[in-house]
């Protein structure tokens, strides 16, 4: 595969995977909306009601850890025997490669930088894929960026984003425990 072949099939295949969690998080438009604890949820469609299909498509494209966090990210509920989303507006996020550039090169192994742009705005990820062998598909094992996109950002990434800073009326911390050497202290007796 020369050059120009393989930045067209990462170009193609970023703009896929980008694309593949908003298909689905946005793919029940239309169906009956179930209210549950004050939050609205639709089902999925067929393709698309249970993990395991959802798993699938995930990797086609990502590693088994990012495939996870973004279904833990499409917040999924069990209603009415039916897998549901919640039924909301789903943001447009940056998938359309504007530019790519391959930082590390190895037969089974890249990094690859890319500039992506979408809705208002333009984000630059840099990706690893990894393949088992020469004839395998690639897989993407790590992207960053990824605290601000709520797509893969990890569980708890946005609640240490919100802590506000400890004011001078906070507990003072407890003194360290000083170890002990392996010998038991004998108490002293008054």
């Amino acid at each position: 595969m020369n050059s120009l072949d393989e930045w067209r099939m990462f170009k193609q295949f970023i703009h896929s995977a980008e694309r593949v969690w908003t298909q689905i998080a946005a793919s029940p438009r239309g169906k009956p909306v179930y209210t549950v604890g004050g939050l609205d949820y639709t089902p999925l469609p067929e393709k698309y009601n249970t993990k395991r299909k959802i798993s699938r498509i995930f990797r086609r494209y990502w590693g088994r850890q990012l495939s996870e966090t973004m279904i833990r990210n499409l917040n999924l509920r069990l209603v009415k025997g039916k897998l549901c989303v919640p039924y909301k507006e789903i943001p447009s996020f940056p998938t359309i490669v504007q530019s790519l550039q391959v930082k590390a090169n190895s037969p089974n192994q890249k990094v690859v930088s890319a500039v992506l742009m979408g809705g208002s705005k333009k984000v630059r990820v840099e990706y690893r894929f990894i393949r088992a062998g020469a004839t395998a598909p690639y897989t993407i094992m790590k992207r960053s960026a990824r605290e601000n996109d709520p797509r893969y950002r990890l569980p708890g990434a946005a609640k240490t984003k919100a802590k506000a800073k400890p004011t001078a009326q906070a507990k003072p911390k407890a003194k360290p425990k000083q170890q002990s050497n392996g010998r038991k202290k004998l108490l002293k007796t008054p």
